[in-house]
């Protein structure tokens, strides 16, 4: 008779994320004396490893942009303008908080905060997640700071006297704009009187020259077309977030170490980041696909910053995580032999996430709530019974496309566990492998109620 051992994980760290479980059936288990520690006797076996994340030690955090702030007093505000020329844009007036001399208002409109370029900066931010739903109020102080950064401005006199606003805004551009690879935060300057704030000297914080800025664009130019010689363009919204997500994996490794780890050309020119690098870059490809996609920051485990996307598909909004879809970023995959790529966190809803994630992003998000785009439900691995037909077929159709493994997600745990029962305890898993397979190693994930079971 085979043997089978039940172990219960020894490996499992209360302050570690725990998403999941590797499980081994194999007569020979009992040599890794790491992971026993009881058994069960059974025809053929199952057991428990934890399964936890590698990453705890500055794997990357919310938009972490330094901010410097500089008080500078001034006593002759006599120069100080009563009135400035009035500037029609396509969000309103521009209006300006700020006293400026003559000098100042001039220097502004030299460096391009004019009707021309706030119109065409609004054309082209419409439809971004933070631009679209902030306040309508702060939309012109959003695109003054878009403009300066766009066109590498040095310093400016930006038109709020209002810090957090200004980084309110600062953080939404940043938020929206993947493309911003060369600013990692900025300088402020506040002129004051002994009563009140007068005007604030804007200054980005740009971390390579302009002309590195004009190389490094080449390089990441070359690494989307790359991207986009992949794919029709006219696909389907699902089929262009799933391609992205796998290429993204395919292409990156996950390494605390990597530099810029922060932008997306950690992912393009380098090949190895951390989870603002993926989310970034996930973003920046996706929308070349003509897919809205959102930075999004928060947290997991013990209170280690984390970032990830928010992503419209056919309509509806779902969260998609390309760092825990990468197995270099775990120490098991839950995939286990399907190139590394998981994808339990491709178009999940906002209480799927938050079994694992804390969102604490600086603006609200709406809820995902739809599962018709899931990862699972659309590839027909998403079972609410056992539907042996559908067994049947999402073995047989893995096989059929050369797939080393298939992953079966439970509608909840009631029909996970039936599923476990019935695949596992009674054995008919090895109805769906090969006659000569007398072990199997396979993993489960209980708070997302997945099984992934190998192929060969």
């Amino acid at each position: 008779m085979k043997k089978i051992y039940l172990i219960i994980g020894a490996l499992i760290l209360a302050l570690m994320l725990l998403i999941g479980a590797s499980v081994l059936i194999d007569k020979q288990l009992e040599k890794d004396t790491s992971f026993i520690s009881d058994h069960i006797d059974f025809d053929k076996t199952a057991q428990n490893v934890a399964y936890t994340s590698s990453a705890s030690n500055g794997s990357s955090s919310s938009l972490d942009m330094e901010v410097t702030e500089k008080v500078a007093h001034i006593d002759d505000v006599s120069k100080i303008k009563d009135d400035y020329e009035v500037i029609n844009t396509n969000i309103g007036e521009i209006k300006i908080d700020a006293g400026l001399s003559e000098e100042e208002w001039g220097d502004r409109i030299a460096i391009g905060i004019n009707a021309q370029n706030i119109n065409a900066a609004n054309d082209e931010c419409q439809g971004l997640f933070y631009y679209d739903n902030m306040e309508p109020e702060l939309k012109q102080l959003y695109l003054e700071i878009y403009i300066a950064i766009k066109n590498y401005t040095e310093a400016f006199y930006i038109c709020s006297i209002d810090p957090e606003d200004i980084d309110y805004a600062f953080n939404c551009v940043m938020g929206d704009h993947p493309e911003i690879f060369y600013t990692n935060g900025y300088m402020y300057t506040k002129y004051t009187t002994t009563e009140r704030i007068i005007k604030i000297e804007f200054t980005p914080a740009y971390t390579i020259s302009y002309e590195d800025v004009q190389k490094y664009q080449k390089d990441i130019d070359a690494y989307k077309n790359a991207f986009l010689a992949g794919i029709n363009k006219n696909t389907d919204d699902y089929t262009k977030i799933k391609y992205t997500y796998e290429f993204i994996i395919m292409n990156t490794e996950y390494d605390v170490d990597s530099v810029e780890n922060q932008n997306i050309l950690s992912v393009f020119l380098f090949g190895r980041s951390v989870c603002q690098g993926y989310a970034k870059a996930f973003q920046y490809l996706s929308a070349q696909l003509g897919i809205q996609s959102t930075l999004v920051v928060g947290y997991v485990g013990a209170n280690e910053g984390h970032a990830w996307n928010m992503v419209k598909c056919n309509g509806q909004y779902y969260y998609i995580d390309c760092t825990w879809g990468d197995s270099s970023y775990l120490e098991n995959s839950m995939s286990l032999n399907s190139g590394g790529i998981n994808y339990d966190y491709l178009n999940i809803t906002t209480s799927e996430l938050q079994l694992t994630h804390v969102i604490d992003n600086f603006m609200p998000l709406p809820p995902c709530t739809s599962t018709s785009d899931n990862y699972y439900v659309k590839e027909g691995l998403y079972f609410r019974g056992i539907d042996l037909v559908q067994l049947d077929n999402a073995f047989r159709n893995a096989k059929m496309e050369g797939r080393d493994s298939v992953e079966l997600k439970c509608s909840d745990s009631e029909v996970y566990d039936r599923l476990g029962e019935y695949l596992l305890e009674e054995n008919h898993i090895f109805d769906y492998m090969s006659n000569d397979k007398e072990s199997i190693k396979y993993m489960q994930n209980k708070d997302l109620n997945i099984y992934s079971f190998p192929l060969r």
